[in-house]
């Protein structure tokens, strides 16, 4: 994946450091009070230790206080677990309301 890498992405890899982004979608999203985005991203994990980094992730997520700037995570979870030939893949999806 080319380009800069967002403060959400950022913060994905450094709770999960031995994955690799394969992708990231970020579309608008607004309510009647709110407005923000709803991010997926995709995440691949390699090596002996996948299986238990990609548990202990999906598990400590949805507790996780972030810092981003100017945006607030309001949900986000792992939507997806798939296993690939010596992988597994992840799908992060979360909405961030603007602050």
């Amino acid at each position: 994946m080319s380009g800069s890498r967002t403060s959400l992405e950022a913060a994905l890899l450094a709770l999960l450091p031995d994955a690799r982004l394969t992708g990231c979608k970020r579309s608008a999203w607004h309510s009647a009070t709110f407005s923000g985005e709803r991010v997926v991203a995709r995440l691949e994990l390699h090596g002996p230790e996948r299986d238990s980094a990609a548990e202990a992730f999906t598990k400590a997520l949805p507790e996780t206080e972030f810092q981003l700037r100017r945006q607030f995570v309001a949900d986000i979870s792992v939507s997806a677990q798939r296993a690939l030939p010596g992988a597994i893949a992840l799908t992060v999806e979360a909405l961030l309301l603007d602050e």
